[in-house]
């Protein structure tokens, strides 16, 4: 009886014939080509044939190889395919040679398992999407796989983000995405200076904000383009939702909303618009000036949120903007804060199972590759998947309960639970006793003392507003403790800093 294999035995399989890829001969170029890898099996986990790139002539690829070359005389309809790098998009091929992803449609494949999103940001889930426009079904390689993958594809994935800007390809025109198409009542001039100019820095790119150079390095991303053999560069959808001064007349679901349920008391609630490049910071500035402290009222008998805590709603939230299915029109990121949980919003069906997000091993990909790209090249994420890696760490040193996901008609919800402890803990802990200075202090001044060390220099005001005090009262909370806080200015401007 044939051996069946479980889906992560054939990822693991597929891996393998990858690590076997021969380079191609005769290139002059300098290209760098990936290594492939791909295992047919039926849909009950029984090996029907591998492949790898160049396996049995140079620069043929994998799918092609395993679907044509090996079983072109069998009928694969609802077969399974497991490639270790998206398999490549119609017009990647020269004519009249298919794609990978059209063979795959033509040999009636019913599900493909994709290793690694193809990183070239001009091209990056082309062939995903094209195999899901067909009704084919996809699935990802887990996290740890697609570590290995990038580690044997390290240097062609660093040579397509350099080959991006210099072959400058450019991926215009599509129906099915709207957010690429041209859009001819806008020029360049409705775009936000601060954006383009945050883009700029944050990027390090060699230009100035207005040039030439630079409205060129955009229309490399599909952020402009010069329709119709036009001299005049245009914004697209995707451009105006990036850099756009007000994308939100355009796309009024770029919005994030921000609520926060209070006892007896209307909600709190805000709103953020503007190009999504400077969300992430509008965000930190909410967060800081009024969520954070509206949402730990004494009425909520809940501790202060930690620095991790605030740092994982801020990668939540980003992750949101950046894989959010931005074609539902209405249909905008909501932020709700209760006084057990916060949970967010983020508009369409993921990538990924449920299951995935549950083991907190979900792939780095995104439905908005372009996007992803450059959040991750301006630093904005600053690091792939770390929004996971937030979740998990927030579970296992806060003792809470898991956070959950769940769809909730058309949007992917992701539920933190806050912890419940006391309300007030002042005694001091082994640490602080070893500390003489602090022994001489009130409760009150335990607490700021506590706050100041965790969260650095903290002025008056910002501190009387967390606790909901009057900033006389904070600064009459500092007699006494000259010793470990340091004083910094005067007035609601005064600044306490720990002694070092």
């Amino acid at each position: 009886m044939p051996k069946k294999h479980t889906p992560e035995e054939l990822m693991a399989l597929a891996i393998e014939e990858m690590k076997k890829s021969v380079p191609d001969n005769g290139r002059d170029d300098n290209k760098i080509n990936p290594k492939v890898g791909a295992i047919l099996a039926t849909p009950d986990g029984e090996v029907l044939g591998t492949a790898h790139r160049g396996e049995l002539r140079d620069g043929d690829h994998a799918e092609f190889t395993v679907l044509e070359r090996k079983n072109r005389d069998k009928n694969l309809t609802g077969m399974v395919v497991y490639a270790t790098l998206e398999p490549c998009a119609p017009g990647a091929r020269n004519h009249p040679k298919l794609s990978c992803a059209e063979r795959i449609f033509n040999a009636r494949i019913g599900k493909v398992y994709i290793g690694y999103i193809d990183p070239d940001p001009t091209v990056a889930g082309e062939g995903r999407d094209f195999l899901k426009d067909n009704g084919i079904e996809i699935d990802f390689f887990p996290k740890h796989l697609q570590d290995h993958i990038y580690e044997e594809n390290k240097q062609f994935f660093d040579q397509a983000e350099i080959r991006a800007k210099e072959e400058k390809q450019k991926v215009f025109i599509s129906p099915a995405k709207p957010f690429e198409q041209v859009l001819n009542n806008y020029e360049v001039d409705d775009l936000s200076d601060d954006a383009q100019n945050d883009m700029i820095t944050r990027m390090s790119l060699p230009y100035k904000q207005g040039s030439e150079g630079f409205y060129q390095y955009l229309s490399d991303l599909n952020l402009l383009a010069k329709p119709n053999r036009s001299k005049v560069f245009k914004p697209t959808g995707l451009g105006l939702l990036i850099l756009g001064r007000n994308p939100q007349a355009n796309f009024p679901q770029s919005r994030i909303k921000f609520t926060i349920e209070r006892e007896n008391q209307e909600p709190f609630i805000s709103e953020i618009e503007g190009p999504i490049l400077l969300m992430p910071k509008k965000v930190e500035d909410l967060l800081d000036a009024a969520f954070l402290t509206e949402i730990n009222r004494d009425g909520f008998h809940r501790e202060e949120l930690t620095k991790v805590s605030k740092k994982l709603l801020r990668e939540l939230i980003i992750n949101a903007i950046v894989h959010r299915d931005y074609t539902i029109e209405g249909a905008q990121i909501k932020v709700i804060a209760s006084a057990d949980k916060i949970e967010i919003w983020s508009p369409g069906k993921p990538l990924f199972s449920m299951e995935k997000f549950k083991a907190f091993d979900v792939p780095s990909q995104s439905k908005n590759p372009k996007i992803a790209y450059i959040f991750y090249k301006t630093r904005l994420v600053e690091e792939r998947n770390i929004g996971m890696k937030e979740l998990k760490t927030y579970k296992e040193t806060n003792n809470v309960k898991a956070p959950s996901f769940r769809m909730e008609e058309s949007y992917f919800v992701t539920t933190v639970f806050r912890a419940t402890v006391p309300e007030k803990v002042f005694a001091l802990t082994a640490e602080e006793k070893s500390n003489p200075l602090l022994a001489v202090l009130n409760e009150k001044q335990i607490q700021l003392y506590r706050y100041v060390a965790e969260n650095g220099p903290t002025s008056s005001g910002d501190y009387a507003k967390v606790i909901g005090k009057s900033d006389r009262t904070v600064r009459n909370y500092y007699k006494g403790m000259e010793n470990v806080l340091k004083q910094e200015g005067s007035g609601p401007a005064t600044k306490y800093a720990l002694i070092d």
